[in-house]
């Protein structure tokens, strides 16, 4: 049985376990604990729901931080659209799906935070204020009839056994689309200062007039990252970088807003090399292995060089660079010019 959390429209939670739910029938049986501890059935209409949350089995033990690798063919076009869902009550997630139409009574996606207590998550579209759906980079070729539903099943297989290439590479590879129409249906930026505007153009994410924008802005103050500036113009969300990054890097990422970081771990770092680097560290595990977040994964040996430096191994994590800029700061505060006097 499944462990859900059903939120209803009417602001009440409850959470149980679900034998069978079935999106085309009215009712659902939910098993929870009555009385005395009891368990008890109860028939839950899911029209009255909000949304159905599909809890993560809990591991005893193992890390205090939630991280997660993406898997490629998720990120690619498995699942072909990334939703922005924000509900009438204010309330907003993202999520990936296979498949979203507005005239669906409900739809289901997958949460794209690793720290997200849900594998799974049904939303009731009458929950639903307003939807922002983009085709990730497999829907749009598939769309474009550049590649056929079949092919694209096909890569995507292939790609999840080498885990090693780009969904547009394989694609290439096998012939199956031109190098001229890969290269229109990416629209691909060469120059190196645009490497992340590329990663997430590819996915769908970003249009070329707002990395055109956001870069012409990162010109005008160039202590802003690209990230940071795509953030602030809500293009994106951090998330979206960090899972971007995740992919293109097989690195894990964690979302530095939703943990606390204790302060004896990320001062275990000297201060000029957590500046210098802009890194924090995140977590120790046992005595020899400290986790480092890091916005900057295409640095390879940034790794060795932490490594080094600390004496201990270092275990590399993506996270958004805002949030790492922050934690700097709130663990390592710019000194008072006057105190020093």
């Amino acid at each position: 049985m499944a462990r859900v959390t059903v939120k209803y429209l009417n602001g009440e939670e409850i959470t149980g376990e679900v034998m069978l739910f079935n999106v085309n029938k009215p009712t659902f049986p939910l098993q929870v604990e009555g009385p005395g501890g009891i368990p008890e059935t109860r028939a839950v209409r899911v029209d009255a729901v909000k949304m159905i949350l599909f809890l993560k089995k809990e591991e005893p033990g193992g890390s205090r931080v939630r991280m997660e690798t993406i898997d490629q063919s998720i990120y690619a076009g498995t699942l072909a659209f990334r939703l922005i869902v924000e509900f009438r009550d204010g309330e907003v997630i993202h999520g990936s799906t296979l498949k979203y139409s507005p005239n669906d009574p409900g739809f289901f996606l997958i949460p794209l935070n690793p720290a997200d207590r849900s594998d799974r998550i049904y939303v009731n579209a009458q929950s639903v204020k307003h939807v922002v759906s983009k085709r990730l980079l497999g829907k749009i070729l598939v769309d474009q009839n550049k590649i056929t539903h079949e092919q694209l099943t096909e890569s995507l297989r292939y790609q999840r056994e080498t885990r090693e290439k780009k969904l547009g590479t394989i694609l290439r590879e096998k012939e199956i689309i031109s190098e001229q129409q890969l290269r229109e249906s990416l629209d691909k930026q060469k120059e190196k200062n645009k490497m992340l505007g590329e990663i997430l153009l590819e996915a769908g994410y970003i249009t070329d007039e707002q990395l055109d924008n956001a870069l012409r802005i990162q010109q005008e103050n160039r202590k802003k990252k690209l990230g940071q500036v795509l953030v602030d113009l809500k293009y994106i969300s951090p998330n979206d970088i960090c899972i971007a990054l995740a992919t293109q890097f097989k690195h894990p990422w964690i979302d530095l807003s939703r943990i606390s970081i204790p302060q004896e771990i990320a001062t275990s770092m000297p201060e000029a090399v957590v500046k210098k680097f802009e890194v924090i560290p995140v977590e120790k595990k046992g005595t020899d292995i400290l986790v480092v977040a890091t916005s900057q994964p295409q640095d390879a040996d940034l790794k060795a060089v932490l490594s080094k430096i600390t004496s201990l191994n270092v275990e590399m994590v993506i996270a958004f660079e805002g949030y790492i800029e922050s934690a700097i700061q709130t663990f390592f505060p710019a000194k008072d010019s006057n105190s020093l006097r």
